[in-house]
């Protein structure tokens, strides 16, 4: 008895154009991934598709977290660190493989604008959001009892310290699975698959796009008709939205977080570290990844 073979990249461009989809997103990162596979959990057709390779821009260039938004309650958004610690909860518990507890500690200096027992009162009210769905709870480590923990902190002006539990995962990872588990629920996934035209019909709206295939040396094309067209693009949204139409202002304001990588062993660190920048205030992490440590953004 032999397996069904599995559908090859050109049986899964050509089927683009066979028949209307439900949904046509354009954008293979964690948004569209995400989409798709839960467009797809619902019987809906639909087809994933990017210009290279999945997770290829921001979503393989992150700080490797899935954070519960510990700073936006200096800012009082309680409802979005509610929200995040929440999802943070379903992927450590559907995806423990790829989404792991991660220890932090934010050691605490002399003339910092908020002190060890206010980060501490923050750090209950953060727990407390997650309705303590952490592996350990925080805790407050006074004076110089943190190097015990983290060896290679400055020691001067050391006030002492907070651990507290995020998570690290591999977000190139988590994003390929997704787009995996969206294929095995009958979505259409292509990678290297440009969307170079949008369609539209008498009315303006968007009725599907062209798609080009920039794997191939002849660029083929195929024409793909969708009910919806969901744009997942992320810094590139205004480049495709421009394909409807002039706008009057892009939608997105690009940002840039920058990363410093090194070798571990320039700067061993037992547990990951939250850091204030000690001149314009903005959090700054360094995180352990196997032999290398990001630091930023």
């Amino acid at each position: 008895m032999t397996g069904q073979q599995p559908e090859s990249r050109d049986d899964r461009f050509a089927r683009l154009g066979e028949k209307q989809l439900d949904l046509l997103i354009v954008g293979g990162g964690i948004t569209g991934a995400g989409a798709a596979r839960d467009a797809a959990l619902r019987g809906l057709r639909v087809a994933l598709v990017d210009k290279g390779d999945w997770a290829q821009g921001t979503s393989s260039r992150s700080s490797k977290l899935v954070h519960g938004g510990l700073r936006y309650l200096e800012t009082f958004q309680l409802g979005l660190v509610r929200e995040s610690t929440a999802e943070r909860a379903v992927q450590m518990r559907l995806a423990p493989h790829l989404v792991r507890p991660l220890e932090f500690m934010m050691p605490i200096y002399e003339g910092q604008k908020h002190g060890l027992h206010f980060i501490n009162l923050g750090l209950w009210l953060y727990d407390s959001l997650a309705l303590f769905r952490v592996p350990k709870r925080h805790r407050l480590l006074k004076g110089r009892r943190a190097l015990s923990r983290q060896p290679n902190l400055r020691p001067d002006g050391l006030k002492g310290a907070l651990t507290y539990f995020d998570a690290a995962t591999d977000d190139a990872r988590l994003t390929l699975e997704n787009v995996l588990d969206a294929a095995a629920l009958g979505a259409i996934t292509v990678s290297h698959a440009r969307a170079t035209r949008l369609s539209k019909d008498d009315s303006g709206r968007v009725t599907g796009a062209e798609i080009t295939d920039t794997l191939d040396p002849g660029g083929r094309k195929v024409s793909v008709s969708a009910h919806l067209t969901l744009n997942t693009t992320g810094p590139w949204a205004d480049e495709l939205l421009r394909m409807a139409g002039p706008t009057e202002r892009p939608l997105v304001r690009p940002t840039k977080g920058a990363h410093i990588v090194l070798r571990a062993e320039r700067l061993p660190l037992q547990l990951a570290v939250a850091l204030i920048h000690p001149k314009d205030g903005r959090p700054v992490f360094a995180i352990p990844w196997g032999a290398q440590v990001y630091v930023g953004t």
